[in-house]
């Protein structure tokens, strides 16, 4: 299936060294069919479009009615999915991809290399506002159907980080009928070739899921439907989970998983490795745009004491984007240790007056609220004035990418390839720069790290944009997370993933 060069390195960067942490919910249970599995989430879900989907809580429900051309192993190895296998031509500038036969999306559209072409060719187009085109539209020129169950991707240059793409958003293939009929209203009628099929989405309450009985994997999936539940927090989430109403809650605090340990029904599954914490504020804009009140603010933040109320001491703190056991992840960052009197003398040689107010944002869910309390606390003692504004969990993150937002406690998962981070975050085109940060070195040092199979050459452009992200402070990093999921015991078959995006699909519900 793959071969020397970039196909090597697309899979064996994918991952140095899989996360230490992290236990799985396996069982030697035999699945049953039948059920409903019952997830409480904090929802901001805007779309269930993948073509256009920005939102992180959009993404679970999203793997369950789509299938990716690519997918993911437990250790973020690549493995097939609806491209059955990949073969590179015309010096690694030309993937192809080898479709599964016998696959039909939910409207009975058969999935074929027509379709893949549909898929890429708006994801593409400006017109389209894909959430994935600023991904994609730099290096992928056109692609072909080469017979009803090939097709062959045409890149400008080797592109290490294209197959981890197409295990994720980029990948998911929507039905083209479906997107012709329901226009711009797709979102609301998502139709794709996985196990499970849309059924109703009741904003502000559920979406509902029901089994796909045409689904191309023998035997799955096993649940007759899987139901997200809107919850106003985890602590809610949990209590539901031990009066049965639900059976999975995700992202949940050491702080907060005292309630479910206590309940002998409820089992807890650590995360292997957490979400990345951080402050953000517009770089570009004033104060923020001032190098030594950045500098400040950093030396104001007591993360250590962040980590002992938020994660019980057991985050990881970091000075960088990404947590240590990752061969991306450089040792020798600028460290902003916890200095007030620092802060304060260089808030004086900022210029930015004492009792200088700020508005930072405070999202309604756990545990960015606990963060923005714990950041006020921090910057007041130092001469600054916080004003806590409080944002509905759901509307917090599209008000940052608009700009409505300019300061405000921020979190992202890891990507299975470093370019799906650091690209989409510090490439002042990146689709989810919301800082406004600009570096022309970085953005040179993204791009070439971006082409080459070189893996040593990789690590190195990687240590370097990293060291000057870290410099430059587009984010002041506060440290990765220590998380869990809670699972009610007649709920089997989950398995943890690196990026924190539960996959329900294989799970299975017993009477018991």
């Amino acid at each position: 299936m793959l071969k020397k060069g970039m196909a090597a390195v697309a899979a064996a960067l994918v991952f140095g060294t899989v996360f230490a942490s992290g236990a799985r919910a396996a069982d030697d249970a035999q699945p049953v069919q039948g059920g409903t599995l019952n997830v409480g989430y904090l929802s901001d879900t805007k779309t269930l479009d993948p073509i256009v989907s920005q939102q992180w809580t959009e993404r679970p429900i999203l793997f369950l009615m789509f299938d990716s051309l690519v997918d993911l192993a437990p250790d973020f190895s690549l493995k097939p999915g609806l491209a059955e296998s990949w073969t590179f031509e015309n010096g690694e500038k030309r993937i192809v991809l080898h479709l599964r036969k016998g696959v039909s999306f939910h409207d009975g559209t058969p999935f074929d290399a027509a379709a893949v072409k549909w898929n890429f060719d708006v994801r593409l187009d400006p017109a389209a506002n894909s959430s994935q085109r600023s991904q994609l539209a730099s290096v992928v020129t056109s692609v072909d159907v080469v017979d009803e169950h090939t097709v062959a991707i045409n890149l400008t240059q080797p592109y290490p980080p294209l197959l981890a793409q197409l295990a994720d958003r980029a990948g998911l293939m929507v039905s083209p009928t479906a997107a012709k009929t329901w226009g711009k209203d797709l979102g609301s009628h998502p139709v794709g070739t996985g196990p499970f099929k849309f059924k109703d989405w009741v904003r502000g309450n559920h979406i509902t899921l029901v089994r796909n009985e045409g689904f191309w994997q023998p035997g799955m999936p096993h649940l007759d439907g899987v139901t997200f539940n809107d919850i106003p927090s985890n602590v809610v989430g949990v209590q539901r989970i031990a009066i049965g109403e639900l059976d999975y809650v995700g992202q949940i605090s050491p702080l907060d998983t005292r309630l479910a340990a206590a309940n002998p029904d409820t089992a807890l599954v650590a995360a292997t490795g957490g979400n990345w914490y951080s402050l953000q504020w517009r770089w570009d804009t004033a104060p923020y745009s001032n190098e030594k009140f950045r500098q400040a603010v950093a030396h104001a933040l007591n993360r250590d004491r962040i980590n002992a109320i938020v994660w019980a001491g057991k985050g990881q703190i970091s000075d960088g984007v990404t947590p240590n056991g990752l061969w991306w992840t450089p040792t020798d960052l600028v460290h902003y240790s916890y200095d007030p009197a620092k802060a304060r003398a260089l808030l004086a040689e900022s210029g930015i007056a004492p009792n200088t107010t700020l508005t930072l944002a405070a999202p309604s869910g756990d545990p960015l609220r606990r963060l923005a309390e714990l950041i006020k606390e921090d910057l007041d003692a130092v001469g600054l004035k916080i004003q806590l504004a409080p944002v509905p969990q759901s509307e917090y993150y599209a008000k940052t990418v608009a700009g409505e937002i300019k300061f405000t406690p921020m979190r992202w998962t890891q990507r299975a390839d470093p370019d799906g981070l650091i690209q989409y975050l510090f490439a002042s085109n990146g689709a989810a720069n919301s800082t406004g940060y600009k570096n022309a070195d970085v953005d040179t040092w993204i791009q070439e790290a971006r082409v080459t199979t070189d893996a040593e050459l990789r690590k190195s452009l990687y240590n370097k944009i990293q060291r000057q992200i870290s410099a430059d402070l587009p984010y002041v990093p506060i440290g990765f997370s220590s998380e869990f999921s809670a699972i009610r015991k007649v709920a089997h078959g989950f398995t943890p993933m690196p990026d924190l995006i539960p996959r329900f699909r294989s799970m299975w519900k017993s009477a018991k």
